[in-house]
């Protein structure tokens, strides 16, 4: 009888998973071909592009073997150079989908990319399945629960951003298996699997993952004991878990260890970001925004807060909650998600010590899940007082949402529905009692509302016509399109043999939504800007040591800012650049030239537009000569106590004469550079043409607003001022009365911000400010004796910055401003307005400065205390204003964002360029390696021929991974300059090689293959015990 019964259960679950798999593609139709029919794609016009796409095309052609790149080693195309192991990591290494891609030609990469989306998404719910099959629920519930849990928000919210994102809401499920079977059978081999491909999957979701099976085994472990107090054997529990985390451990060695050795060198940890973006809590906007957030799906995600439940499932918790005793352990994780999500240092304690980003919520949507189970099952059991509970919980949901939305429920419509829902869900639970339905006919009904709410949370996040989430993604065809199209074809020009050299992009090439583009890695252009979660933290310090101002953690270098010595010593010999620059002159590092054919034309590359991608412009090339090679030797050093001593500036010009580092080199000479920056005087003037600080600025602010064409064409007439004996005759014309309280009070306060912006300037600039309007104010800076100045690169270093932020009070009060000066009466309700607004969109922090001339734009970007990736509250910022061969008189300042700045100081900064220079840099590129040779994984050459001991020095991002031979004998390698490769070269002419070999890697080929052997092992004799028992059984039976 036996075979039979495990015939039945097997086809019973069989049952389960094709009824799942028929639901699965019932939802998808209606929800993921919104983006096909509004011609979308899943690629988020952020991340998506930027990031995503252009790995997993890079990643494809590496599977197919066109990119002549191997999965591990070095990648010259990797920003500045970067292991494609560690890098690819975060991303496509350990994720078993992306492999899958090179089944997919190039030419449908879009669609491979999409169809994984939706083969991930299948299988959380598969995941889902295999552990609710661990526990003892319904069948019903149990299908319920996996709907509830593959169409989450957070899943539909990373489908259409961070794709990579939706393995962990696999692995969790697989993780609690494992957790189950060593709880109730000591088998703990799926353990140990799930334990490694958590690890190996990506290493920063194994670390909420971690957090998340460890409180999972702790609430099951006390509630098993709780119910069965026998069941539990602790030794042997124990024993088979700590087998099951040191295999999987073992088995991910081969991208782990060598992921957390890059990791501990990276930005993540060069950096040191202030915890939780310094907050003690959160903007009172998150507060406000969190009751509409549960079941709703168009609301803001500030903070990574995705919640979007079922209606069912937040009946289920509240169920859950009132039984507290009963369920005490999911009652408590409940309590304690509440609790944690008020609080930004629980966020950053789960976004591994960092920022506050709750994207560790996707831990919750599993308890969630099996409350929503455990409510379904016991639905015919509801009391009269659970129902009372469930009432007053929806309706006190509802409530609050309209308290927190300002005593209004204009939402959208889609979150609308989502309440009507939700509050389907509660009739149909209180007619089942009151109507006496059948449970069959229950089920049946709720069912259908569970479908009916899984499309209407999904047509809310795909859906043009009900929110603008998916607005945000790229339209068919573009991604692919741009990874061909993104410098015009310009690239095509670019030397294919010859010295190794880099390139870069010319300020505001692309206007990015994020810190850089990982589209030039796939053209192969050695661009300098890389936009990847891992990198560098040498460099990063290198370039931080300069105070560059495109520098940021995910993007170590950038463009550069511009800034030509920096370029120079990258080896930057190429920039492309907008053709826009040849009609609307700009201002280009010094030594850059345009690229001409044969008879002396520029050469411009038409544009290829790309529709929502392009930048409207062709491109053009610009060529130095004046780029160093990648190595190169310096007979002189700078101590790095002396090179911190020195200002920015001083140290970028300073490496040009000797090589940084931090121990003493025998036979090296220390050398003391002059310092060839010079400061710029200038005087500060405040703009106050626009200031309204006079009855006559009233008037003629009026007449320029008027709808009457004649007062506005007067207006234009009276540009510097109205004539005396007219302002009367303007001013009733107009309707102002200058004599009337509230007018006399705000040109009152204008004439105070004149006058305190006129005092603190008097010297330099120090207060950037906003009038009594809120309109912010620009100021100019004019240069004394500009003469000097000519063929120099200018910079605005600024110290000491501190934000005035506005207040909701603020806001309101330049409404009534503007209504006094406009002469258009405010309503209470326009002011209740403004102060909602005011709460919905807060002063988070976030301001743009920009230095403009007329040749000449560049701006620097205060991120708000809501970013998540790359927030720093800057206080030294060094902007690069150009170099000119020309007199530059003025520069005009402005400012958006915040109400107010105020700087400790802010410099004018020359640095001269001339022949010396010259000199200096080709003297550096003589020094160069002769017959240089770089191949993926190696760097060689001959040095020249010097009667003195020198230091290697190159613009290899240093890795503990470079070794050394010099003459073919092993040497050391030390750091220089901050973030780069060096080594000691003796006296006389040396043939040098620099090989790569990604650290850790070898070692964690070894743990692999014991780890794997270990499983093998343990599985051959957990086999031959299950035989071995099963032949026992037959026998005696």
């Amino acid at each position: 009888m036996e075979p039979r019964i495990n015939s039945r259960k097997h086809l019973y679950r069989l049952k389960i998973y094709i009824i799942y798999s028929i639901a699965f593609l019932l939802v998808c139709l209606a929800t993921y071909t919104i983006p096909w029919l509004a011609g979308k794609t899943l690629i988020w016009n952020v991340d998506g592009i930027a990031q995503h796409f252009p790995i997993l095309a890079q990643f494809q052609r590496i599977l197919q073997g066109t990119s002549h790149q191997s999965l591990t080693g070095w990648s010259w195309n990797l920003g500045a150079g970067a292991d494609q192991l560690t890098t690819f990591a975060f991303y496509v290494i350990g994720d078993p989908f992306s492999y899958l891609i090179a089944l997919f030609p190039a030419s449908k990469l879009e669609l491979g990319y999409q169809l994984l989306i939706l083969l991930r998404l299948y299988c959380v719910g598969l995941a889902f399945l295999a552990w609710a099959n661990e526990r003892r629920f319904s069948t019903h519930s149990k299908l319920i629960g996996t709907i509830i849990y593959t169409f989450s928000g957070y899943n539909f919210y990373v489908s259409m951003h961070h794709p990579f994102f939706i393995l962990p809401m696999i692995l969790f499920p697989l993780l609690a298996m494992g957790i189950e079977k060593i709880l109730h059978k000591q088998n703990w081999l799926p353990l140990a699997i799930a334990v490694a491909l958590s690890l190996i999957s990506n290493f920063y979701f194994a670390y909420m993952l971690a957090i998340g099976s460890l409180v999972y085994l702790v609430t099951r472990w006390v509630a098993i004991h709780h119910h069965y107090p026998d069941r539990i054997q602790p030794v042997k529990t124990l024993y088979c878990l700590a087998q099951a985390i040191i295999s999987g451990i073992l088995t991910a060695s081969v991208v782990l260890l060598p992921t957390l050795m890059t990791v501990l060198q990276s930005t993540r940890i060069a950096y040191h970001a202030k915890f939780a973006n310094g907050l003690l809590l959160y903007p009172l906007k998150y507060y406000l925004s969190l009751p509409d957030q549960i079941v709703t799906s168009t609301t803001t995600k500030d903070y990574w807060l995705v919640l979007n439940f079922c209606g069912l499932t937040f009946l289920a918790a509240v169920y859950i909650l009132k039984h507290f005793s009963k369920f005490r352990s999911l009652a408590i994780i409940i309590t304690l998600t509440i609790v944690a999500l008020l609080f930004p240092q629980f966020s950053a304690l789960a976004n591994a010590m960092s920022t506050p980003s709750n994207r560790w919520l996707f831990l919750i949507v599993l308890p969630m899940c099996l409350a929503t189970m455990i409510f379904v099952d016991r639905l015919p059991k509801l009391t009269r007082s659970d129902i009372t509970w469930l009432i007053v919980a929806t309706f006190g949901l509802i409530i609050l949402v309209w308290i927190t939305k300002g005593l209004t429920l204009n939402i959208p419509q889609n979150d609308l529905v989502s309440y009507g829902i939700l509050l389907s869900f509660l009739l149909l639970i209180v007619c089942q009692t009151t109507l006496k339905i059948s449970p069959r006919n229950t089920g049946y009904i709720l069912t259908a509302l569970i479908l009916v709410s899984t499309v209407s949370a999904g047509q809310g996040w795909f859906s043009p016509n009900n929110s603008r989430n998916i607005k945000s993604n790229l339209v068919t065809g573009t991604a692919s399109q741009w990874l061909k199209k993104y410098y015009d074809g310009a690239e095509n020009a670019l030397p294919k043999h010859g010295d190794f050299y880099r390139t870069s992009t010319i300020s505001n090439f692309y206007p990015h939504r994020t810190a850089g583009n990982n589209i030039p890695m796939v053209l192969g252009t050695h661009d300098l800007g890389a936009y990847y979660s891992i990198q560098n933290g040498n460099v990063f310090k290198f370039t931080r040591s300069l105070g560059d101002a495109r520098a940021v953690v995910n993007s170590v270098i950038g463009e550069g800012d511009g800034r030509t010595t920096l370029l120079n010593l990258l080896g930057v010999k190429y920039i492309f650049a907008k053709t826009d620059i040849l009609k609307n002159p700009q201002t280009i590092p010094y030594g850059f030239h345009f690229v001409r054919n044969q008879a002396g034309n520029i050469v411009d590359y038409p544009e290829q537009p790309v529709s929502g991608l392009s930048n409207h412009s062709g491109t053009i090339l610009l060529e130095s000569d004046l780029a160093l090679p990648l190595a190169y030797t310096q007979v002189h050093a700078i101590s790095d106590v002396n090179y911190n001593n020195m200002s920015k500036l001083q140290k970028e010009q300073a490496l040009l004469h000797g090589t940084v580092f931090s121990k003493p080199v025998d036979g090296v000479s220390l050398s003391q550079p002059k310092n060839p920056v010079k400061n710029v005087d200038y005087t500060t003037q405040v703009f106050t043409q626009h200031i309204v600080n006079s009855s006559m600025k009233a008037v003629l602010d009026r007449m320029r607003i008027s709808p009457n064409g004649r007062y506005r064409q007067a207006a234009k007439e009276f540009k510097n001022g109205i004539p005396a004996h007219k302002i009367k005759i303007w001013a009733k014309a107009t309707g102002v009365h200058p004599s009337s309280k509230p007018l006399q009070n705000i040109l009152r306060k204008n004439a105070k911000v004149v006058e305190r912006n006129n005092v603190e300037n008097a010297n330099s600039l120090h207060l950037m400010d906003n009038d009594a309007q809120g309109r912010h104010l620009s100021y100019k800076l004019s240069i004394d004796n500009p003469e000097r100045y000519k063929n120099s690169e200018l910079y605005l270093i600024i110290d000491g910055v501190s934000r005035t932020r506005h207040t909701t009070m603020d806001r309101i009060n330049t409404l009534t401003a503007d209504s006094i000066i406009d002469g258009q009466p405010v309503s209470k309700l326009q002011k209740i307005n403004r102060f909602r607004k005011a709460l919905q969109y807060p002063d988070l922090g976030a301001y743009t400065l920009w230095a403009q001339s007329s040749n000449s734009f560049n701006f620097i970007r205060q991120l708000p205390i809501n970013n998540l990736s790359d927030y720093e509250d800057r206080q030294h910022i060094v902007l690069n204003l150009g170099y000119s061969s020309k007199v530059r008189k003025a520069f005009t300042i402005h400012f958006k964002g915040v109400k107010q700045l105020r700087f400790k100081s802010v410099k004018l900064m020359a640095v001269p360029f001339n022949k010396n220079y010259n000199k200096q840099i080709h003297n550096l590129q003589k020094s160069g390696l002769s017959d240089q040779k770089v191949t993926n994984n190696s760097v060689s050459g001959y040095t020249d021929t010097v009667e003195r001991t020198r230091i290697l020095t190159t613009s290899i991002p240093y890795s503990s991974g470079w070794h050394l031979t010099i003459d073919g004998q092993p040497g050391d390698i030390f750091k220089v300059n901050k973030g780069f490769v060096g080594a000691r070269i003796p006296v006389g002419r040396h043939f040098v090689k620099l090989t790569y070999k990604t650290p850790g890697l070898s070692l964690g080929i070894i743990l692999t293959m014991i780890g794997l052997a270990w499983i093998a092992i343990f599985t051959v004799i957990s086999s031959g015990r299950f035989i071995y028992r099963k032949f026992s059984k037959k026998t005696r039976s």
